[in-house]
């Protein structure tokens, strides 16, 4: 049995639709299953209740961790994990951060709390599988608005993007893999590209905004000190040009490509002519 958590996000749904259309035996742990869609069979968790995580687990040999942004996401992430070795879950497939962010002096807070979170999984001896992904492509979606112009923080070098499926279909792989499992991998699209260039393939202009300006703009539209300064640290992570260099980790995995931007943009550009 596969447990997945996190399967409403932006890559568990994915995950989630993967393992469906495989016909594996898993299930959704969600805090509220009455209202929660996704393609699998769902059961209540919560990662602030112990005996939810336990009765949620029972029978799981493989987990899917994915804990929300947050303030407490090690904490959070520490009682899944926890939970997942009294209820004798063997494997743990976890969405991480990307591999240069993280660190106990992580780039973010939440840079941070994956690597601490990894360390926990690693030291608890269970296996493991850490995908740390680079920046979303899903992220794009929404930052070129009307006027065509597209602000943002993150400066003028590439950025290895990866489509969230990807991401989704090498979980996927790992859970279904029967072979015994302990590593990590750095997802990316298979080139980098500047936000400039995006920027350029949907018609808009790229303005590099400074930092102080974004978090202002955050604050005014209602962003939480944590959300304000997550979202900037990242920025400023993403410009650095740390996350510019593309790994073969989706080929390897999943055994095809990763998704190129142009192919993403063209697919999502598909998709809302649809609508």
């Amino acid at each position: 049995m596969i447990a997945v958590l996190g399967a409403t996000g932006t890559i568990g749904r994915h995950v989630a639709a993967g393992l469906a259309e495989r016909g594996a035996q898993a299930r959704a742990l969600v805090r509220d299953p009455a209202t929660c869609d996704v393609p699998l069979p769902a059961m209540r968790a919560d990662l602030r209740e112990e005996a939810s995580l336990l009765e949620a687990l029972e029978d799981v040999d493989r987990l899917f961790l994915l804990a929300p942004h947050g303030p407490d996401q090690d904490l959070l992430e520490a009682n899944a994990v926890d939970a997942a070795r009294a209820a004798g879950v063997r494997r743990i497939v976890k969405i991480s951060g990307g591999a240069p962010s993280l660190g106990p002096n992580g780039v973010s807070s939440t840079a941070v709390a994956h690597w601490r979170s990894e360390r926990r999984i690693e030291d608890s001896g269970l296996e493991f599988c850490f995908l740390r992904s680079s920046f979303l492509m899903q992220n794009l979606l929404g930052m070129a608005p009307k006027g065509r112009i597209m602000p943002a923080p993150m400066g003028h070098m590439a950025v290895a993007m990866v489509d969230a499926r990807d991401v989704a279909a090498c979980a996927v792989a790992l859970l279904l893999d029967e072979r015994e499992q302990a590593m990590a991998w750095h997802l990316t699209g298979p080139a980098s590209v500047t936000f400039k260039d995006v920027a350029e393939k949907l018609g808009a202009r790229y303005v590099n905004v400074p930092p102080r300006l974004a978090a202002i703009a955050l604050r005014r539209r209602g962003a939480s000190p944590f959300e304000v300064d997550h979202s900037v640290r990242m920025a400023a992570y993403f410009a650095s040009g740390a996350d510019a260099t593309p790994t073969n980790a989706v080929l390897d995995i999943t055994g095809r490509p990763a998704s190129t931007v142009d192919q993403f943009l063209a697919t999502e550009t598909h998709s809302t002519k649809g609508t």
